[in-house]
């Protein structure tokens, strides 16, 4: 029993050094910037609208080139409380644009970046 102690605390210390160096990688995340938010006007017979969302991606810190990110929207109801959700979407470098339906007694108040998924980075030789 005192054997297999011993051994166990000896593979320990071995384990973490070969862990260590994925511990130590560089995280990678593109950049997203909002440019421009609107709604579109409401066709009859539906009461909804379109909120449409463009952004940019700077994925040059990615060596992927496309993930997901999610928004935390806060939503306004005119009869009704406000709500907050979190929903998540895919990226691709350069512009991308988001599409939502809201009711005609909704408004989004606000719009956040909630998070972004890392991506892989890209190998360079240091």
């Amino acid at each position: 029993m005192r054997g297999v102690f011993i051994s166990a605390l000896t593979a320990v210390p071995l384990i973490l050094m070969g862990a260590t160096e994925s511990w130590s990688q560089r995280v990678c995340r593109p950049t997203l910037a909002f440019t421009e938010a609107h709604y579109a006007p409401m066709k009859l017979p539906k009461l909804e609208r379109t909120w449409t969302v463009a952004f940019t991606v700077d994925a040059s810190p990615c060596a992927a080139q496309s993930g997901t990110f999610s928004i935390q929207f806060t939503v306004w109801k005119e009869n009704a409380p406000d709500t907050e959700f979190v929903e998540t979407f895919r990226w691709m470098p350069d512009l991308n644009v988001i599409t939502k339906e809201f009711w005609i007694d909704e408004a989004v108040g606000a719009y956040k970046v909630n998070e972004i998924t890392p991506c892989t980075c890209p190998n360079f030789k240091n």
